[in-house]
Order: structure tokens, then sequence, then C-alpha cells
């Protein structure tokens, strides 16, 4: 990326308001400890590398509100920001000013908010003075999110990976919301109001990138050729999670053969019916063990049985490989939070 002039000329002009300044971290002129103090929120670890010739005078605020992270950070002078794929991690960036970006072959400089990709590295050149928002949610939260509020089926774990930029829709809404709430932290939001904080920055983080979940969720009726069947056995599944059901039960009851679901779930999904029925069952599981559904309290085994698992040891193998963590380290490391849904740090 050849922008190390553009990102040098510092404009004359002064730093705009710098957001959750009451929530100050770190000011230095020491790169490590800048880049430390970001990746302590995000994390991200990403590398942090000073123009040739240039010190740095970096500056970051932030913090956590429920299960949302936010951080603006600003160094002073140009940098280059070299960010790994976000994996299981959901980062949005919300530039204070132009920011020049890299990401799965794209250049383009960025006004309005975007995703870091889950599977490639992006790299960026942010306004020095102006700096920019950072917000970020672990990838779960937010499919429980949407498997709460969005009225379709999830079908798959939410993925950000893109041929394109991964460019917000309804940016201006997005950077207004999110700015907003760190205006309101800055005033010193009552503790009980975190909850309702952290569900509209989730509702807009969510429509922001709708078109990038929209994989995520079963084909709706008549979508991009899905026949109506695939959503009809989609819903079927979500319906008889904690049954003893057969992928034939559901080709029976959207009135087609096994095979003919099997195939069109393989066509439009891109996983098998069994595949998709265990995701579901893992998702309902995890929900169960953050306490978000089922019975209050619950033991492993219970969230496990509840969510239609009958061998305990094949849910745990199941779970780990896909949450990365066992699900008694989800129990553990949730059950040891304050109630009270205030955590800031």
């Amino acid at each position: 990326m050849d922008s190390t002039g553009a990102a040098d000329a510092v404009s004359h002009q002064l730093p705009a308001d710098r957001p959750l300044e009451a929530h100050a971290l770190t000011r230095s002129t020491s790169a490590a400890v800048v880049r430390d103090s970001v990746n302590s929120l995000t994390s991200d670890e990403h590398l942090l590398v000073p123009h040739q010739g240039h010190g740095i005078d970096g500056t970051v605020n932030g913090l956590v509100a429920g299960a949302i992270s936010l951080v603006f950070v600003s160094y002073g002078t140009g940098v280059t920001i070299v960010s790994p794929p976000s994996g299981r991690r959901a980062l949005l960036v919300i530039p204070r000013g132009p920011m020049l970006v890299e990401s799965c072959g794209n250049q383009w400089v960025a006004n309005t908010p975007f995703a870091l990709s889950s599977h490639h590295q992006t790299k960026m050149v942010p306004d020095p003075l102006r700096g920019a928002l950072v917000g970020g949610v672990d990838a779960d939260v937010l499919e429980n999110y949407l498997a709460a509020t969005a009225g379709r089926v999830l079908v798959k774990p939410i993925s950000l990976a893109s041929d394109v930029p991964l460019q917000l829709s309804n940016p201006n809404m997005v950077s207004q919301t999110w700015l907003e709430a760190c205006r309101q932290l800055d005033q010193g939001l009552p503790g009980e109001s975190v909850t309702w904080l952290e569900n509209i920055l989730l509702a807009t983080m969510s429509a922001g990138l709708a078109p990038f979940l929209e994989p995520a969720f079963a084909p709706l009726p008549g979508n991009k050729g899905a026949p109506a069947y695939v959503e009809l056995a989609c819903n079927y599944l979500e319906q008889n999670l904690g049954a003893n059901i057969r992928i034939d039960d559901v080709a029976s009851a959207v009135g087609i053969s096994t095979r003919q679901l099997h195939n069109a779930f393989q066509a439009h999904v891109g996983q098998s019916p069994a595949h998709v029925l265990r995701d579901m069952r893992l998702a309902r599981a995890r929900r169960i063990l953050e306490g978000q559904a089922g019975p209050a309290a619950a033991t492993v085994a219970e969230a496990a049985f509840d969510a239609g698992f009958s061998h305990l040891g094949r849910f745990a193998a199941y779970y780990s490989e896909k949450y990365k963590e066992s699900p008694s380290a989800t129990l553990q490391r949730l059950r040891g939070r304050p109630l009270a849904a205030t955590a800031f740090r």
C-alpha cells in the first residue's frame, strides 16, 4: 500500500472531538504501548508501524459495555495498521477522517464504516489526528442476537469473508448511532442502561452488516432460486431441536424425498441437513449455557439434552470444535460474571 505520503500530510486543523474522552486508557509516544492498549479491547493482535522519520503521539480511549468493546485511537502521525483475519470476532471500524484501506485485493479510501475480514488481513492508514473508532463483539454474541431478533433461521456460523470491501449498509446510521453511544457513555450512562445500549449497537451492527450476514440464514422462499421447502425444512428443524428427528422425517414433513432435500440444502445452504441441524442444536445449547434460553442455571448435561444431543461426549467434542472452548469452560466463564450488565473496564 503506497500511501505514506497522503497519510503523513497531517491537517493543520485541530483534531475533531475524540470519542470516549471520559474513558481515557493511554497517551503515549510508544507504538508498542498504544498497540497493546488497543489490542486489550479489540482482541485483534494488530501490528502498528509508524512511518519512517515520524514519532508517534498516540491517544487511546475505550471501555467494554456489555459484550461490546469500544475503543477510539489516534496516532498523531502517519502509521500503517496491519490487522490479521478477525476470525470469530466481528470488528467494525468507523473512520473519523479519510482512511486508506487494503483488504482481499481491494484498495479504497474509507470515509464510512467498514468491517474487518474474518479470513484476510486488512491494512489501514488512518487520518493521523482524527483517528478511528473501533467496535468489536464475539461472533457468537451477534449470532445469538440475530437468532433472537431476525425472525429467520440461522443455519451456519456468520462469516465476514467477501471478495468486495466489507463496507456497511446504512453507513450514516451506524456512524451516528455508535458515536452517540460514545457521547452517552462519556456523560455517565447509568449501569442499568448498558443492556439497552448493547442492544442498540448490536441492532445497528446487524443492519450495517446485513448483506454479508445473509449467507448464514436459510434462504427465503424464491430467493436466489431456493425452493420454498428449504425454508420450511429449516423452520421444522428449529421447532424440533429437542426431538429425536431424522432427516427422513424432515423431508416427509415438507413433502419431498430425502435425496431431494439433501441436494437442495447443499445447493442453497452449502451444508447438509444433518450439519444444519447440528449447528442449530449447538447454538441452542450455547444460549442455554449463557443463560439466554432454557432452564435457569442449567448444567452442561441439561443444556445438551435440551438442545437434542443424546450423547454427552459427542456434544462436547462438537461444541469445542465450533466454539474453541469446552461447554464447561463456557459455563464457568459466564457464571463467574456479575449478574448485572455493568461490565465497564
